[in-house]
């Protein structure tokens, strides 16, 4: 199905959830791809992977390259580099990325983007494993996610993963 943000009036909610980080496991990338750590001159080619991989989906809101610049400068400039990783094809063109970031003490796995024509293989999985024993290694215990609700191949990852819904994001305390 693809999502048609025009005929949908209610308001995107987010949920959190919460996991180990030793759930990794050994999950490896599917042959053909490699793992590097985000580097800045990867911009262009990392906001061109998320405007395509959100397009058409739950978390599609219109963005353009410009929006999808600037969100990709904010995460190179807030994540947390040592535990956030892409996978790059042959041709070192990214894939998909897992990025890290920081939110009141705790680690997120927050985004977690895969290219269309790379969906549906393992690439997400294997990546987010890639994070989640970086951060084991790190002795980082616990470890969110933020998804938008809706997002079934993102809840349907992190929940195979052992991570649970702990509630709506951000928390309403």
């Amino acid at each position: 199905m693809i999502y048609d943000p025009s005929v949908h009036d209610v308001p995107r909610t987010r949920s959190e959830y919460r996991g180990v980080s030793a759930a990794g496991g050994g999950r490896a990338l599917p042959i053909g791809f490699r793992i590097t750590e985000p580097g800045d001159d990867q911009r262009e080619s990392l906001a061109c992977l998320m405007l395509a991989a959100y397009r058409d989906t739950v978390d599609d809101e219109g963005e353009d390259l410009d929006d999808a610049r600037e969100a990709i400068d904010h995460y190179l400039a807030s994540m947390v580099r040592q535990h956030s990783f892409v996978a790059v094809a042959d041709a070192d063109e990214p894939v998909a990325f897992s990025f890290v970031v920081v939110v009141d003490e705790t680690c997120y796995v927050d985004p977690v983007v895969v290219a269309p024509a790379h969906q549906g293989r393992g690439l997400g999985r294997a990546i987010v494993a890639h994070s989640l024993r970086s951060l084991a290694d790190a002795e980082v215990e616990i470890v969110g996610a933020t998804i938008t609700d809706g997002n079934v191949p993102s809840e349907r990852l992190f929940t195979a993963l052992g991570f649970r819904r702990v509630g709506p994001w951000p928390p309403t305390d």
